[in-house]
Order: C-alpha cells, then structure tokens, then sequence
C-alpha cells in the first residue's frame, strides 16, 4: 500500500528518496540500526499508511473490570465483550482531517502532540502494542 501510495504521490515519493540519499551519504552507505532510526519522513509515510490501511479492521477484547465511562450513562461491566473499530476511528474526520488523503504530515511530531490517544492504533494498544 506505502508503495501504491507514493506511485500516486510523487511530490512524497521524492523527499522519502531525498530523505534516504542523505542520511545513506552521511552514513557511507552503510544501512544500520541508527540510520533506520533518522529516516523520520519515512516513519511518517509507513505511520500514514497503515492508518489508511490499517492490518485489522477492528480489536475484540473483554472488560477485565466493570468500567463506568465519564461524563455518561454507560457501564462497560467486567466480562463484557468490546468492539474497538480501527478502520473507523482511521477514518473518522474528526480525528484525522480529510481522512481518504494520504498525508504523511499527520504523523509530524506537531500532527502527534495534538492527537488524542487511542485514535491511531494500527496494531492495537496496551503493554503488548507493537
């Protein structure tokens, strides 16, 4: 899908290949654990896909305690079983601006800062998440 993406978006394709050049010219080439780490804009393009196309179009859990959600009238009681709906909350504008857009941008550390959490969760949540 990342490479679908940057077929249609060339303007992107060209600064994720900038962005490898560089940092593969100030590393003599060399590919290794601290280079991965300093392709930021390519996090950033691999981050935007999997929220448009996310691996699992939802989470099924179990409440391991009765849960009293703030501010309303609903209880989640223990044992209950949860549907957490990735694919929607991936594509929920109110969430993620102009959701069916690829843009890389969302995952900035600025775009990050602003999200609330648990609205991105290409792989899940909790002490396990990927």
């Amino acid at each position: 899908f990342a490479l679908y993406e940057l077929a249609l978006k060339k303007h992107i394709q060209d600064r994720v290949r900038q962005e490898i050049n560089l940092k593969l010219s100030k590393n003599n080439g060399l590919i290794n654990n601290e280079l991965l780490i300093e392709l930021n804009y390519l996090d950033m393009v691999l981050a935007e896909t999997l929220r448009k196309y996310p691996p699992t179009f939802a989470l099924f859990r179990k409440a391991s305690q009765t849960y009293h959600v703030p501010n309303d009238s609903l209880t989640i009681e223990k044992d209950q079983k949860i549907i957490i709906p990735i694919y929607s909350l991936h594509y929920d504008p109110k969430y993620f601006t102009d959701p069916e857009v690829f843009d890389p941008e969302r995952f900035s550390p600025e775009e990050k800062a602003k999200r609330i959490s648990g609205t991105y969760l290409p792989f899940g949540d909790g002490p396990r998440n990927c």
